[in-house]
Parts: structure tokens; C-alpha cells; sequence
């Protein structure tokens, strides 16, 4: 006795109607993927051959009043830089929005006598980080607070933690004289070289020691200051007059694409290695 014809057995074509069907389910997540790639691509985060690119120029502005080294820089850097200036004072309660156009944001107060910002703009600068930005950080720029009435500078807040949070690479602690260790007063003059520590930083790539030996040290203003919790120190600074040493170059990141860069020194100084952080942040 035979079976049923066609009792267990699956109807014709049924298999091709399947595999049409499977291919159909495939077609959506194979549109992302190409999307997904042709983005990243566009945005300069991977890249293709033969793929097109966005527009490899980066936004830059300057807060503040960057020295003639980092003007050179940026200036000479026209291949993939555009770059504005601007006061922190000029700023107010759209600073956020502001921000969110530029894809990096230099804070250079280094060269002014005013070292503070508005506690909108602290706001600001850290929201524009912990989306994603990229900020630099020279020197003791931002270590004071304006609390907005006719400048008025609040005198109890020395440092970058009131102002901007927890982004900032650096940290101000008090010295043995209860000083705040990033206030003009403890500026140091330093005959020195910079030194690479994190040997794989793209910052360093290519340089172990600038200048380097044969060249007359930099004369360098530098101030006493920690690396912060979870940053790490990119480069160092060794006196050539005293055995001190101090920190160069620090970098904190912050969930999941912002970066901060700290530098301990005026970076027009070190050209290749200011470029390389422009390109780096990029």
C-alpha cells in the first residue's frame, strides 16, 4: 500500500517561492548597508576608492586670541581647514547651536588678559563635546568663570570642573601654597624639549622629541597642572635648565566620538605637531 500521494510532500516550487521570498527579507538590510557605508565614507570616517567624498574642509573656530604660530598653522593648513574667530564674550544663550556648526573648537585665552567664560558657554562647550565634538585647550584659557553681570568674574572658581564639567584633560589642584596650580601666578619660563610618552598617538606620529637634538630648545610658558582622571598624557615637557618635567600634551574622550586635547604650552610653537592634531581631531 502506497501513501497518499502529496500528503507530506511540499508543493511544487514551493522551495524557489521560499528562496524569493528570503532574498525579498534581504533586499531592506542590504539598502542600510550600502547607505551605512556610502555615509561613513561621505563623512571621512572610512574610505573607499572610487567612492565620493563630502567636503574634506573642516570648520574651526577659534575662542579666544590664538598666538602667531598657531595663525601660521591654521593659515597654512588652507587645504583642509577654514577657520573663524571669535571672543568668548560674544557668546550667549544660542551658543549650543553656535558650536554644533564647527567640527573643532579651539580655546586659546592664552594671549588675553580676560581667562574666563560664561557658565552658558561652559554649558555649551561641554554638551558640543559629549555629542561628539572636538575641542583644544591651551594653556589656562577658560580657568575662570563670568557670571554675566558687567563681566563680572567670580573670584571662587578657579579651574576648568565648575565651568565645563568633567571633558576637560587637565586638572588645577591647589599647590603647597593653597595656589590653584593654573593661575598666572605660577606660570613657569621653561628652556625644554617635548617629549613623545604614548608612542602610537597620531599626534606624535613621526616625532619622538621636538625640537629635536642639534635645534635650541623651545623657551616655553608652562604651568604645574595633573592630568586628569581617565586622561592620558600624549607627550611630556623636560626642562634642560632643571630636572622638572611637566605634562604637554593631554587627551580626554568622552562618549562615543568626543575628544579634548590639552596643551600645556602655546602649540604654534610645535607646527608639526599642531597640524598633526588638527588632523588627528578631523
Amino acid at each position: 500500500m502506497y501513501p497518499d500521494e502529496g500528503a507530506d510532500a511540499a508543493p511544487v516550487g514551493g522551495g524557489r517561492r521560499g528562496m524569493n521570498f528570503n532574498l525579498e527579507g534581504l533586499v531592506p538590510l542590504i539598502i542600510l548597508v550600502i547607505i551605512g557605508v556610502l555615509s561613513l565614507n561621505y563623512f571621512g570616517f572610512v574610505e573607499f576608492p572610487y567612492l565620493p567624498r563630502g567636503d574634506s574642509h573642516i570648520q574651526v573656530l577659534v575662542i579666544g586670541n590664538p598666538s602667531l604660530g598657531e595663525k601660521t598653522v591654521l593659515d597654512n593648513s588652507g587645504d583642509f581647514v577654514t577657520y573663524t574667530t571669535r571672543d568668548a564674550t560674544t557668546f550667549y544663550f544660542g551658543a549650543e547651536e553656535e558650536l554644533s556648526q564647527y567640527n573643532i573648537v579651539i580655546l586659546d585665552q592664552s594671549n588675553s588678559p580676560a581667562k574666563s567664560v560664561t557658565t552658558a558657554l561652559g554649558k555649551a562647550v561641554e554638551t558640543y563635546v559629549k555629542k561628539g565634538g572636538k575641542l583644544i585647550v591651551v594653556q589656562n584659557s577658560g580657568i575662570y568663570q563670568d557670571v554675566g553681570l558687567y563681566g563680572l568674574t567670580a573670584i571662587d572658581v578657579v579651574g576648568w570642573k565648575a565651568t565645563f564639567g568633567n571633558i576637560i584633560p587637565a586638572e588645577c589642584p591647589l599647590d603647597q601654597d593653597t595656589i590653584p596650580t593654573c593661575q598666572e601666578s605660577k606660570a613657569e619660563t621653561v628652556a625644554g624639549r617635548i617629549y613623545r610618552q604614548d608612542i602610537d598617538h597620531p599626534i606624535m606620529a613621526g616625532i619622538q622629541m621636538s625640537p629635536p637634538g642639534g635645534e635650541m630648545p623651545y623657551t616655553m610658558v608652562v604651568y604645574p597642572v595633573q592630568a586628569a582622571e581617565g586622561a592620558k598624557t600624549i607627550a611630556f615637557i623636560k626642562s634642560e635648565v632643571t630636572p622638572k618635567a611637566y605634562p604637554a600634551i593631554i587627551e580626554k574622550k568622552s562618549f562615543p566620538l568626543g575628544k579634548v586635547i590639552y596643551f600645556n604650552y602655546d602649540p604654534g610653537l610645535s607646527p608639526g605637531i599642531f597640524r598633526n592634531t588638527l588632523e588627528y581631531l578631523k
